[in-house]
Protein backbone atom coordinates (compact mmCIF):
# COMPACT_ATOMS: atom_id res chain seq x y z
CA UNK A 1 0.00 0.00 0.00
CA UNK A 2 1.51 3.50 -0.87
CA UNK A 3 1.17 6.31 1.47
CA UNK A 4 -1.38 9.49 0.87
CA UNK A 5 0.44 11.29 -2.59
CA UNK A 6 1.65 15.32 -1.34
CA UNK A 7 0.90 17.07 -5.34
CA UNK A 8 2.39 20.58 -4.00
CA UNK A 9 5.43 21.56 -5.88
CA UNK A 10 6.54 22.89 -2.60
CA UNK A 11 5.52 20.23 -0.27
CA UNK A 12 7.39 18.08 2.07
CA UNK A 13 9.04 14.87 0.22
CA UNK A 14 8.70 12.95 3.16
CA UNK A 15 4.96 12.49 2.20
CA UNK A 16 5.91 11.49 -1.15
CA UNK A 17 3.98 7.99 -2.27
CA UNK A 18 5.53 4.85 -3.20
CA UNK A 19 4.96 2.72 -6.54
CA UNK A 20 2.05 0.39 -6.36
CA UNK A 21 2.10 -3.19 -6.90
CA UNK A 22 -1.16 -4.22 -6.86
CA UNK A 23 -1.97 -3.12 -10.94
CA UNK A 24 -2.53 -5.52 -14.05
CA UNK A 25 -2.31 -4.85 -17.61
CA UNK A 26 -6.16 -5.20 -17.39
CA UNK A 27 -6.46 -3.01 -14.61
CA UNK A 28 -3.98 -0.67 -13.68
CA UNK A 29 -3.71 0.26 -9.69
CA UNK A 30 -6.85 2.27 -8.78
CA UNK A 31 -4.12 4.36 -6.85
CA UNK A 32 -3.33 6.03 -9.99
CA UNK A 33 -6.77 6.97 -10.56
CA UNK A 34 -7.09 8.37 -7.46
CA UNK A 35 -3.93 10.65 -7.81
CA UNK A 36 -4.52 12.04 -11.05
CA UNK A 37 -8.38 13.30 -9.22
CA UNK A 38 -6.48 15.23 -7.24
CA UNK A 39 -3.45 16.39 -9.81
CA UNK A 40 -1.66 15.42 -13.24
CA UNK A 41 1.58 15.00 -11.28
CA UNK A 42 2.58 13.16 -7.62
CA UNK A 43 5.91 13.16 -5.33
CA UNK A 44 6.99 9.32 -5.34
CA UNK A 45 9.98 8.30 -3.59
CA UNK A 46 11.81 5.89 -5.58
CA UNK A 47 13.41 2.60 -3.94
CA UNK A 48 16.54 4.13 -3.69
CA UNK A 49 14.84 7.07 -1.67
CA UNK A 50 15.35 9.29 -4.62
CA UNK A 51 11.44 11.64 -4.72
CA UNK A 52 10.53 12.67 -7.82
CA UNK A 53 7.39 13.05 -9.92
CA UNK A 54 5.28 10.44 -10.92
CA UNK A 55 3.27 12.23 -13.93
CA UNK A 56 -0.40 10.45 -14.03
CA UNK A 57 -2.24 12.75 -16.44
CA UNK A 58 -2.27 12.82 -20.34
CA UNK A 59 -2.18 16.24 -21.08
CA UNK A 60 1.05 16.67 -18.42
CA UNK A 61 2.46 13.61 -19.72
CA UNK A 62 2.71 14.65 -23.48
CA UNK A 63 3.98 18.41 -22.88
CA UNK A 64 6.70 16.17 -20.55
CA UNK A 65 7.51 13.77 -23.39
CA UNK A 66 7.60 16.34 -25.89
CA UNK A 67 10.25 18.66 -23.73
CA UNK A 68 13.47 17.47 -24.37
CA UNK A 69 15.01 20.55 -23.84
CA UNK A 70 13.62 20.75 -20.41
CA UNK A 71 13.27 17.44 -19.39
CA UNK A 72 16.51 15.54 -20.31
CA UNK A 73 16.57 11.87 -21.14
CA UNK A 74 20.59 12.24 -19.18
CA UNK A 75 21.40 10.77 -15.65
CA UNK A 76 18.28 8.59 -15.16
CA UNK A 77 17.13 7.60 -11.64
CA UNK A 78 14.62 4.71 -12.00
CA UNK A 79 11.46 4.44 -9.73
CA UNK A 80 11.69 0.87 -8.56
CA UNK A 81 14.79 -1.88 -7.81
CA UNK A 82 18.36 -0.75 -9.44
CA UNK A 83 19.81 0.49 -12.89
CA UNK A 84 19.67 -2.46 -15.25
CA UNK A 85 23.59 -1.82 -16.04
CA UNK A 86 24.97 -1.09 -12.73
CA UNK A 87 27.24 -3.76 -12.14
CA UNK A 88 26.98 -5.66 -15.24
CA UNK A 89 29.83 -3.31 -17.36
CA UNK A 90 33.30 -4.36 -16.11
CA UNK A 91 35.17 -3.14 -19.13
CA UNK A 92 35.00 1.17 -19.41
CA UNK A 93 34.79 0.22 -23.09
CA UNK A 94 31.58 -1.35 -22.68
CA UNK A 95 30.05 1.59 -20.76
CA UNK A 96 31.50 4.29 -23.09
CA UNK A 97 30.03 2.41 -26.20
CA UNK A 98 26.42 2.47 -24.70
CA UNK A 99 26.28 5.93 -23.65
CA UNK A 100 27.23 7.10 -26.53
CA UNK A 101 24.71 5.42 -28.77
CA UNK A 102 22.12 5.21 -26.02
CA UNK A 103 19.40 6.97 -27.88
CA UNK A 104 17.19 6.20 -24.66
CA UNK A 105 19.41 8.26 -22.85
CA UNK A 106 21.13 10.86 -25.07
CA UNK A 107 19.68 14.11 -25.57
CA UNK A 108 20.05 16.43 -28.75
CA UNK A 109 21.97 16.90 -30.88
CA UNK A 110 23.50 13.60 -29.87
CA UNK A 111 20.51 11.69 -29.82
CA UNK A 112 19.77 13.23 -32.72
CA UNK A 113 22.91 12.35 -34.82
CA UNK A 114 22.61 8.44 -33.88
CA UNK A 115 18.72 8.31 -34.33
CA UNK A 116 18.43 9.54 -37.74
CA UNK A 117 20.66 6.56 -38.77
CA UNK A 118 18.35 4.21 -37.94
CA UNK A 119 14.80 5.43 -38.41
CA UNK A 120 14.63 4.89 -42.17
CA UNK A 121 14.54 1.24 -41.83
CA UNK A 122 11.28 1.53 -39.16
CA UNK A 123 9.57 3.95 -41.52
CA UNK A 124 5.73 2.97 -42.06
CA UNK A 125 6.83 2.40 -46.21
CA UNK A 126 9.69 0.36 -44.74
CA UNK A 127 7.76 -1.33 -42.59
CA UNK A 128 4.77 -2.84 -44.66
CA UNK A 129 7.55 -4.15 -47.41
CA UNK A 130 8.77 -6.43 -44.16
CA UNK A 131 5.10 -7.68 -44.20
CA UNK A 132 5.14 -10.45 -46.79
CA UNK A 133 8.17 -11.80 -44.75
CA UNK A 134 6.28 -11.60 -41.65
CA UNK A 135 2.86 -13.25 -42.48
CA UNK A 136 4.88 -15.93 -44.03
CA UNK A 137 6.38 -16.76 -40.41
CA UNK A 138 3.65 -16.29 -38.44
CA UNK A 139 1.64 -18.76 -40.67
CA UNK A 140 4.73 -21.25 -40.39
CA UNK A 141 4.76 -20.63 -36.30
CA UNK A 142 1.07 -21.75 -36.00
CA UNK A 143 1.54 -24.66 -38.15
CA UNK A 144 4.06 -26.30 -35.92
CA UNK A 145 2.24 -25.36 -33.43
CA UNK A 146 -1.57 -27.12 -34.27
CA UNK A 147 0.74 -29.89 -35.05
CA UNK A 148 2.16 -30.03 -31.79
CA UNK A 149 -0.75 -30.32 -30.27
CA UNK A 150 -4.09 -29.03 -29.04
CA UNK A 151 -2.27 -26.30 -26.29
CA UNK A 152 -0.03 -23.87 -26.06
CA UNK A 153 0.97 -20.99 -23.96
CA UNK A 154 1.04 -17.82 -26.37
CA UNK A 155 3.87 -16.04 -25.09
CA UNK A 156 6.92 -18.01 -25.04
CA UNK A 157 5.37 -20.33 -28.00
CA UNK A 158 4.02 -17.88 -29.70
CA UNK A 159 4.51 -13.99 -28.63
CA UNK A 160 8.80 -14.48 -28.38
CA UNK A 161 9.32 -16.79 -31.60
CA UNK A 162 7.24 -13.64 -33.98
CA UNK A 163 8.87 -11.32 -32.05
CA UNK A 164 12.34 -12.17 -32.24
CA UNK A 165 11.68 -13.25 -36.07
CA UNK A 166 10.70 -9.43 -37.02
CA UNK A 167 13.26 -7.99 -35.11
CA UNK A 168 16.04 -10.00 -36.48
CA UNK A 169 14.82 -9.50 -39.99
CA UNK A 170 14.58 -5.53 -39.49
CA UNK A 171 17.92 -5.44 -37.85
CA UNK A 172 19.70 -7.60 -40.06
CA UNK A 173 21.10 -10.39 -37.45
CA UNK A 174 21.80 -13.42 -39.46
CA UNK A 175 19.49 -16.33 -39.25
CA UNK A 176 22.00 -19.12 -37.69
CA UNK A 177 22.47 -16.06 -34.84
CA UNK A 178 18.61 -15.86 -34.07
CA UNK A 179 19.05 -18.69 -31.50
CA UNK A 180 21.46 -17.19 -29.71
CA UNK A 181 20.14 -14.21 -29.70
CA UNK A 182 16.79 -15.33 -27.87
CA UNK A 183 18.73 -17.26 -25.49
CA UNK A 184 20.26 -13.54 -24.82
CA UNK A 185 17.38 -10.91 -25.65
CA UNK A 186 14.18 -12.75 -24.70
CA UNK A 187 15.82 -14.62 -21.65
CA UNK A 188 14.16 -14.08 -18.18
CA UNK A 189 17.92 -13.09 -16.39
CA UNK A 190 19.30 -10.79 -18.70
CA UNK A 191 22.90 -9.93 -18.65
CA UNK A 192 24.04 -6.41 -20.46
CA UNK A 193 27.65 -7.21 -20.77
CA UNK A 194 26.51 -10.37 -23.08
CA UNK A 195 24.12 -8.19 -24.53
CA UNK A 196 26.54 -6.00 -25.93
CA UNK A 197 29.23 -8.46 -26.90
CA UNK A 198 26.68 -10.32 -29.12
CA UNK A 199 26.24 -6.80 -30.58
CA UNK A 200 29.77 -6.44 -31.03
CA UNK A 201 30.34 -9.58 -32.70
CA UNK A 202 27.30 -9.23 -34.95
CA UNK A 203 28.56 -6.02 -36.15
CA UNK A 204 32.03 -7.54 -36.85
CA UNK A 205 30.27 -10.24 -39.16
CA UNK A 206 28.37 -7.69 -41.02
CA UNK A 207 31.04 -5.79 -42.09
CA UNK A 208 31.95 -7.84 -44.88
CA UNK A 209 28.44 -8.77 -46.06
CA UNK A 210 26.30 -5.76 -45.67
CA UNK A 211 22.95 -5.91 -46.72
CA UNK A 212 19.64 -3.80 -46.49
CA UNK A 213 18.79 -3.82 -42.89
CA UNK A 214 19.53 -1.53 -40.02
CA UNK A 215 23.22 -2.96 -38.51
CA UNK A 216 24.31 -2.20 -42.44
CA UNK A 217 23.06 0.95 -42.20
CA UNK A 218 25.22 1.54 -39.18
CA UNK A 219 28.22 0.19 -40.49
CA UNK A 220 27.94 2.67 -43.84
CA UNK A 221 26.83 5.69 -41.62
CA UNK A 222 29.67 8.08 -40.01
CA UNK A 223 28.86 6.47 -36.34
CA UNK A 224 32.15 6.27 -33.98
CA UNK A 225 32.45 2.53 -33.43
CA UNK A 226 31.78 3.41 -29.91
CA UNK A 227 27.91 4.60 -30.96
CA UNK A 228 27.63 2.19 -33.58
CA UNK A 229 27.79 -0.47 -30.61
CA UNK A 230 26.23 1.42 -28.63
CA UNK A 231 22.98 1.74 -30.86
CA UNK A 232 23.12 -1.65 -32.14
CA UNK A 233 22.77 -2.43 -28.72
CA UNK A 234 19.92 -0.56 -27.61
CA UNK A 235 17.82 -1.41 -31.23
CA UNK A 236 18.46 -5.42 -30.09
CA UNK A 237 17.25 -4.52 -26.35
CA UNK A 238 14.52 -2.66 -26.76
CA UNK A 239 10.85 -3.29 -28.90
CA UNK A 240 11.24 -6.96 -29.44
CA UNK A 241 10.11 -7.61 -25.47
CA UNK A 242 7.17 -5.32 -25.72
CA UNK A 243 5.75 -7.11 -28.95
CA UNK A 244 5.73 -10.34 -27.43
CA UNK A 245 4.23 -8.86 -24.58
CA UNK A 246 1.01 -7.21 -26.93
CA UNK A 247 0.31 -10.07 -28.75
CA UNK A 248 -0.75 -12.66 -25.82
CA UNK A 249 -2.02 -9.46 -23.45
CA UNK A 250 -4.61 -8.71 -26.33
CA UNK A 251 -5.62 -12.10 -26.86
CA UNK A 252 -6.45 -12.75 -23.00
CA UNK A 253 -8.98 -9.60 -23.43
CA UNK A 254 -10.17 -11.11 -26.75
CA UNK A 255 -10.76 -14.26 -25.08
CA UNK A 256 -12.42 -13.01 -22.48
CA UNK A 257 -14.57 -10.68 -23.49
CA UNK A 258 -16.87 -12.27 -26.51
CA UNK A 259 -18.45 -9.27 -27.70
CA UNK A 260 -15.02 -7.38 -29.12
CA UNK A 261 -13.63 -11.20 -30.31
CA UNK A 262 -17.16 -10.90 -32.42
CA UNK A 263 -16.98 -7.42 -33.47
CA UNK A 264 -13.40 -8.17 -34.84
CA UNK A 265 -14.02 -11.65 -36.41
CA UNK A 266 -16.96 -9.67 -38.08
CA UNK A 267 -14.77 -7.01 -39.45
CA UNK A 268 -11.28 -8.13 -40.21
CA UNK A 269 -10.58 -5.10 -41.63
CA UNK A 270 -11.23 -3.42 -38.25
CA UNK A 271 -7.76 -5.17 -37.09
CA UNK A 272 -5.67 -2.07 -37.81
CA UNK A 273 -7.31 0.95 -36.03
CA UNK A 274 -8.21 -1.45 -33.51
CA UNK A 275 -4.45 -1.91 -32.75
CA UNK A 276 -4.07 1.43 -31.21
CA UNK A 277 -6.80 0.20 -28.64
CA UNK A 278 -4.54 -3.04 -28.02
CA UNK A 279 -1.44 -1.05 -27.15
CA UNK A 280 -3.64 2.01 -25.27
CA UNK A 281 -5.22 -0.45 -22.69
CA UNK A 282 -2.84 -2.54 -22.37
CA UNK A 283 -0.13 -0.23 -22.01
CA UNK A 284 3.41 -2.21 -20.64
CA UNK A 285 5.25 0.83 -19.51
CA UNK A 286 3.72 2.17 -15.51
CA UNK A 287 7.00 4.37 -15.96
CA UNK A 288 8.13 5.62 -19.38
CA UNK A 289 11.99 5.80 -19.16
CA UNK A 290 12.77 8.73 -16.40
CA UNK A 291 13.53 12.46 -17.15
CA UNK A 292 15.92 15.10 -15.03
CA UNK A 293 14.38 18.56 -14.99
CA UNK A 294 17.07 20.46 -16.66
CA UNK A 295 15.62 24.11 -15.31
CA UNK A 296 12.74 24.79 -12.96
CA UNK A 297 9.24 24.69 -14.96
CA UNK A 298 5.93 24.71 -13.82
CA UNK A 299 3.03 22.97 -16.15
CA UNK A 300 -0.26 22.56 -15.27
CA UNK A 301 0.27 24.17 -11.69
CA UNK A 302 3.14 21.42 -11.01
CA UNK A 303 6.60 23.23 -9.76
CA UNK A 304 9.12 21.09 -11.15
CA UNK A 305 12.78 22.03 -10.03
CA UNK A 306 15.87 21.03 -11.60
CA UNK A 307 17.47 17.89 -10.78
CA UNK A 308 14.40 16.28 -9.93
CA UNK A 309 13.72 12.82 -11.84
CA UNK A 310 10.37 12.34 -13.51
CA UNK A 311 8.25 9.26 -14.17
CA UNK A 312 6.00 9.93 -16.51
CA UNK A 313 3.30 6.84 -16.51
CA UNK A 314 1.86 5.73 -19.88
CA UNK A 315 0.04 3.40 -18.04
CA UNK A 316 -1.75 5.75 -16.39
CA UNK A 317 -2.04 8.91 -18.86
CA UNK A 318 -3.45 6.22 -21.54
CA UNK A 319 -6.27 5.43 -18.78
CA UNK A 320 -7.52 9.53 -18.90
CA UNK A 321 -10.72 9.81 -18.78
CA UNK A 322 -10.25 13.85 -19.99
CA UNK A 323 -9.19 12.31 -22.83
CA UNK A 324 -10.41 8.72 -23.55
CA UNK A 325 -13.92 8.10 -22.73
CA UNK A 326 -14.78 5.69 -20.52
CA UNK A 327 -10.74 5.00 -20.75
CA UNK A 328 -11.43 1.60 -18.41
CA UNK A 329 -13.14 0.05 -21.23
CA UNK A 330 -11.55 -2.22 -23.46
CA UNK A 331 -13.52 -1.20 -27.43
CA UNK A 332 -11.47 -2.18 -30.66
CA UNK A 333 -14.13 0.10 -32.39
CA UNK A 334 -12.76 2.84 -30.40
CA UNK A 335 -10.75 5.95 -32.06
CA UNK A 336 -7.67 5.28 -29.62
CA UNK A 337 -5.42 7.37 -31.25
CA UNK A 338 -3.07 9.98 -29.50
CA UNK A 339 -2.13 7.28 -27.20
CA UNK A 340 1.17 7.74 -25.82
CA UNK A 341 1.63 3.85 -25.26
CA UNK A 342 4.46 4.19 -27.86
CA UNK A 343 5.98 7.35 -25.84
CA UNK A 344 5.67 10.75 -27.49
CA UNK A 345 7.94 14.10 -28.83
CA UNK A 346 11.37 12.72 -30.27
CA UNK A 347 11.95 9.96 -27.88
CA UNK A 348 9.01 7.90 -29.27
CA UNK A 349 9.48 4.51 -30.06
CA UNK A 350 11.64 4.08 -33.07
CA UNK A 351 10.00 0.62 -33.54
CA UNK A 352 6.44 1.20 -33.16
CA UNK A 353 5.39 0.93 -36.92
CA UNK A 354 7.10 -2.22 -36.78
CA UNK A 355 4.94 -3.00 -33.85
CA UNK A 356 1.81 -2.32 -35.29
CA UNK A 357 1.99 -4.13 -38.47
CA UNK A 358 3.35 -7.83 -36.65
CA UNK A 359 0.89 -7.16 -33.53
CA UNK A 360 -2.05 -6.96 -36.08
CA UNK A 361 -0.68 -9.80 -38.61
CA UNK A 362 -0.56 -12.07 -35.55
CA UNK A 363 -3.51 -11.39 -34.13
CA UNK A 364 -5.40 -11.89 -37.25
CA UNK A 365 -4.28 -15.24 -37.82
CA UNK A 366 -4.52 -16.53 -34.49
CA UNK A 367 -8.36 -15.42 -34.84
CA UNK A 368 -8.52 -17.06 -38.34
CA UNK A 369 -6.37 -20.26 -37.90
CA UNK A 370 -7.54 -21.04 -34.41
CA UNK A 371 -11.55 -20.26 -34.27
CA UNK A 372 -12.60 -22.52 -31.15
CA UNK A 373 -9.49 -20.97 -29.41
CA UNK A 374 -10.27 -20.40 -25.29
CA UNK A 375 -8.08 -19.30 -22.75
CA UNK A 376 -7.15 -21.60 -20.01
CA UNK A 377 -4.94 -19.64 -18.04
CA UNK A 378 -3.22 -16.02 -17.74
CA UNK A 379 -0.89 -15.44 -15.00
CA UNK A 380 -1.17 -11.90 -15.54
CA UNK A 381 -4.72 -11.80 -14.61
CA UNK A 382 -3.27 -11.31 -11.18
CA UNK A 383 -0.06 -8.75 -9.89
CA UNK A 384 3.13 -10.52 -11.00
CA UNK A 385 6.60 -8.22 -9.93
CA UNK A 386 7.73 -5.46 -12.55
CA UNK A 387 9.90 -6.73 -15.70
CA UNK A 388 12.51 -5.03 -14.45
CA UNK A 389 14.13 -1.80 -12.74
CA UNK A 390 11.69 0.36 -15.83
CA UNK A 391 8.74 -0.92 -14.55
CA UNK A 392 6.66 -2.30 -17.20
CA UNK A 393 4.17 -4.94 -17.05
CA UNK A 394 5.21 -9.03 -16.58
CA UNK A 395 3.46 -10.81 -19.61
CA UNK A 396 3.48 -13.89 -18.05
CA UNK A 397 2.45 -17.33 -19.17
CA UNK A 398 -0.85 -17.25 -21.43
CA UNK A 399 -2.49 -21.38 -21.73
CA UNK A 400 -4.20 -21.58 -24.28
CA UNK A 401 -6.25 -24.41 -25.86
CA UNK A 402 -8.17 -25.18 -29.33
Amino acid sequence: MSTAPNIEGTGCPYHAAVMPTDGTPFRPSPQFAAWRAEAPATHLTADDGNVGWFVTGYDLARAVLEDAARFSQADQRHPVGHHAFSGHLPDNDLVDAFMAGNVLGLDPPQHTRVRRTVVGRFSVRSVRGQLPAVRAFVERRLDEIVAAGSSADLFWDFGVPVSVFAHCRVLGIPEHRSGEFTDIFAAEDLRPEEMIAFAREVLELKRDDLGEDTISDILRSDLTDAESLGITSVLMGSGRDAIAYMIPTTMVSLLTDPGQLAALRRDPALIRPAVEEFVRFHAMFVSAHPRTVAEDVTLQGIEFRAGESVWVSTVAANRDGDRFADPDTFDVTRDAFGHIAFGHGIHGCIGQQLARVVIAEAITQLLDRLPSLRLVEAAQSAPLPFAGPLPTYSPGRVHVEW
